[in-house]
């Protein structure tokens, strides 16, 4: 998924400068500065950086040149395994990564049940009760916590704090609506606005300057490592105290320029849920679904999950989603599979038309209660008193257009709902 969200504005020149560049230029002064003095040739290598500095040596110039634009592309290119480096990835299922990844699986279990239970309690709270200031603020920094910091499964726990951060926004469009990312996104792409895309993706390079200058900062510490246990006794005082200290500062930066990468991967990730929120109905036009647009939770998470996975089966013709409707349902919970069919035909009374929903639920689980969106041909009204089910009960909240709540449907069985149509003009 990572490999997903990169640039989307085009402006990869700015991306490159900005977040590959630079870092590779910071470091190399430091470098420069910290680890040539540690080197047989660190006096000649500064005189002859001098003398580029200056203009006296202009093919060494060019070199230099040259080899920090080898560096900057290897390393932009090593974009996305450096950051999945730092996500956990490779090394999450060994034994460091099982170590790491311990507390903060041990931290989900603590965390999850604790604000399933803030929920239950709240809503059964006298009316008079009100829970304190300093207890609201611990479940809004709870829940801010678990929405930003950990992904919603402890199987997707991460040994990194910046992998589940990550991870944590890569799962918040289907937590929230539904929506495969991996699937949609490279669609949604196409609905943002340029100016948007452009914030997307300066969110991104800041996080890439952090990684990067925190990659090398960790290269040049192993350096300095490498070049103090090489060197003529290099457990000895002095010398531990000359290739020592420059191994902390290098490591030091390096986590301090990780830990500003967390704050930065937090930003973009922002931006990225914020593209869903405001794009997702554009997307769905766009794939001809133009009908179709949710107005509830339930619905709309049903009707991204059905789209996904016509998305990912394209040979698949297993009930289809079709792309306009008269009738749309709304099931809870999330996930039970209803069918409904709109029968329409002539009523005992002229001019009027009797509609039959029949909803028949295909899961083995039982539906608690569905919520029925129906459409009025032109030039009819619901007559009053009509709507009636069999198989379930019935609640009208409107009828113009007709909106009906059932209760329970039980698994693999079938309810019907029927109500009578007269002419408006009658």
């Amino acid at each position: 998924m990572t490999s997903l969200l990169t640039s989307i504005s085009g402006q990869f020149g700015k991306a490159i400068l900005l977040g590959t560049l630079f870092p590779v230029l910071i470091v190399s002064v430091l470098n420069e500065l910290i680890i040539a003095p540690m080197l047989s040739f660190g006096p000649a290598l500064q005189e002859q950086l001098r003398k580029i500095a200056t203009g006296e040596d202009k093919w060494a110039a060019v070199s230099l040149l040259f080899v920090v634009l080898v560096i900057t592309g290897i390393l932009y290119n090593l974009n996305i395994p450096i950051i999945r480096l730092y996500e956990g990835y490779p090394w999450k299922k060994s034994g460091v990564g099982w170590l790491f990844a311990w507390p903060k699986k041990k931290r989900f279990r603590e965390v999850i049940p604790l604000r399933k239970a803030v929920r239950y309690l709240r809503p059964r709270l006298p009316a008079s009760c009100s829970l304190p200031d300093e207890l609201r603020e611990q479940q809004n920094a709870l829940a801010l916590f678990i929405n930003s910091e950990l992904p919603d499964s402890e199987e997707l726990v991460l040994p990194t704090r910046l992998g589940n951060v990550i991870r944590c926004f890569e799962r918040y469009s289907s937590v929230a609506y539904g929506m495969d990312a991996i699937v949609f996104w490279p669609r949604l792409v196409a609905k943002i606005d340029s100016g948007f895309a452009a914030t997307i993706d300066e969110a991104k390079t800041s996080l890439d300057f952090m990684i990067n200058s925190s990659f090398l900062c960790a290269i040049s510490g192993l350096l300095a490592l490498v070049l103090g246990i090489l060197g003529p006794a290099p457990f000895s005082d002095g010398f531990v105290g000359r290739w020592g200290w420059r191994f902390v500062l290098f490591f030091g930066l390096a986590i301090l320029f990780y830990t500003f990468a967390i704050g930065r991967a937090k930003a973009w990730g922002q931006q990225v849920k914020s593209a869903f929120d405001l794009y997702r109905f554009d997307l769905l036009k766009a794939l001809g679904y133009q009908q179709l647009q949710p107005v509830t939770f339930f619905e709309e998470k049903a009707l991204w999950q059905k789209i996904s996975m016509q998305l990912l089966y394209a040979d698949s013709r297993e009930n289809p989603l079709p792309y306009r409707s008269t009738t749309r349902l709304s099931v809870s919970p999330v996930g039970v599979q209803l069918e409904v069919t709109r029968v329409l035909k002539a009523s005992a009374v002229y001019g009027n038309l009797d509609v039959e929903l029949k909803l028949q639920n295909k899961s083995a689980r039982e539906a608690q209660f569905v919520m029925v969106y129906d459409t009025l041909p032109d030039g009819f009204k619901v007559l009053l008193g009509s709507p009636q089910s069999t198989g379930t009960t019935l609640q009208v909240s409107s009828i113009s257009p007709p909106e009906m709540k059932t209760g329970a449907i039980a698994a693999k069985k079938r309810a019907v709902i029927t109500y009578t149509l007269k002419p408006a003009s009658s």
